[in-house]
């Protein structure tokens, strides 16, 4: 029997899983193994995915043992596997276990002592002071200083209040009244209030206070990026904001973005990646500070973005740089994209109604008016009638949900 070229592994079912899945489908007409815990609603009912739902999937034994077994069986048909983790935790695991999965993958993963780095906020933070990448002024509090903090601080109030980690264990399942991914605190007497909920809750890990930067959601910027197995960098796509998601724990999320370029941003993550010998995809948020003249870094996710098929979407298929990279192995310069797209996952009315930039919402509308747009989700290959009506409830619901929390996000 001839083999086939490969095969991709993606591990999750939201909706970066199923933009990569998407992704693979559009180039190579190939329906991708998928490996997760529950199937999200992006994934329901389609067609492109080849879905196995595992039971505790994020334990360490069981995430080896289900892919070692997908893996030995998956290499009688294919010459060459590809694994792509789309979520924090099992991004954590290939790192933890990149020695195993190299036996079976073609691409390679960073060291668990590299991730270890910068798997936090905090540590981010450290590594971006080792390499000159600026940063918002920042102070990491344990839970014991949580309520003494606000008068040692070297900055004033309002502060931006955020989990070292708002997608760990712990965070994910406190509750408590008030919750958010990010708080925006005007006031010390605001600020108590937070924490003591927080207490209470038994959230046990550290908080990051930092000097708040103001600005339109279009002052943001997010960057994907794919490194080869060599550490050479070679695609930069930088993405800007027309709008975020509102919902308190989605704050930050992007809802919908236009294509942007800035060869001084590219050249400063691209020195950072290669110096570290990074592999794979990573993505970097950061927002402009009008004080200071400069993009600071706010975040990095070492793995593709919610929002990477944007990339995708504006002629830069992630697929095929991973397979011309891993599978083909081809070599090549950087690409720093450059294009005229808009991304989406709420309702175009949405856009029209809560946008603040106006510049921006012009420029989208325009795109909009040129047909120049894409929703991940909305795929002509693989729609039928449960799929379209569930994927149309899955946007719309945005429309109550602005409706709500607009004008509550810093509040």
């Amino acid at each position: 029997m001839i083999k086939k070229d490969f095969l991709p592994v993606i591990l999750g079912s939201d909706e970066n899983a199923y933009g990569m899945a998407r992704a693979f489908h559009e180039k190579y007409n190939i329906i991708p193994s998928v490996l997760c815990k529950q199937v999200l609603v992006p994934s329901r009912y389609s067609k492109i995915m080849d879905i196995t739902r595992t039971d505790d999937l994020d334990l360490e034994h069981i995430f080896i043992q289900t892919i070692g077994e997908l893996a030995e069986d998956k290499l009688k048909e294919y010459q060459k596997l590809i694994l792509i983790p789309c979520s924090d935790r099992y991004t954590e695991l290939a790192a933890k276990n990149s020695a195993f999965l190299e036996k079976y993958f073609c691409n390679r993963f960073i060291s668990y002592e590299l991730l270890s780095r910068f798997i936090t906020k905090d540590k981010f933070y450290g590594i971006c002071g080792e390499y000159n990448l600026p940063y918002p002024q920042t102070v990491v509090c344990e839970k014991k200083d949580r309520l003494d903090i606000p008068g040692k601080l070297p900055f004033d109030f309002p502060v931006a209040l955020k989990a070292d980690n708002s997608n760990s264990y712990d965070y994910l399942n406190s509750k408590f009244e008030g919750k958010k991914k990010f708080f925006y605190v005007e006031t010390k007497e605001e600020y108590y209030n937070i924490i003591e909920k927080m207490n209470a809750s038994g959230y046990n890990g550290n908080m990051i206070i930092q000097d708040y930067i103001p600005g339109h959601d279009s002052d943001m910027r997010v960057l994907n990026c794919f490194s080869d197995n060599n550490g050479q960098v070679r695609l930069m796509s930088l993405g800007q904001p027309v709008i975020e998601e509102y919902t308190p724990l989605n704050l930050g999320n992007f809802a919908a973005l236009i294509s942007d370029y800035n060869i001084e941003i590219f050249g400063l993550v691209k020195r950072f990646l290669e110096d570290i010998k990074y592999t794979g995809f990573s993505n970097f948020d950061m927002k402009f500070d009008a004080a200071s003249g400069k993009y600071k870094f706010i975040d990095f996710n070492p793995r593709q973005g919610r929002s990477s098929f944007f990339v995708t979407a504006s002629g830069f298929n992630l697929a095929e740089f991973l397979a011309d990279c891993c599978v083909y192995e081809k070599s090549a310069d950087t690409i720093y994209a450059k294009s005229d797209m808009l991304w989406l996952t709420v309702p175009k009315k949405i856009i029209y109604k809560y946008t603040s930039d106006r510049e921006v919402l012009n420029r989208a509308k325009k795109l909009i008016k040129e047909k120049k747009y894409a929703y991940t989700l909305l795929y002509k290959k693989d729609m039928n009638l449960k799929r379209f009506l569930r994927i149309k409830l899955y946007y719309n619901r945005h429309i109550s949900d602005y409706k709500k929390y607009y004008f509550k996000k810093k509040q």
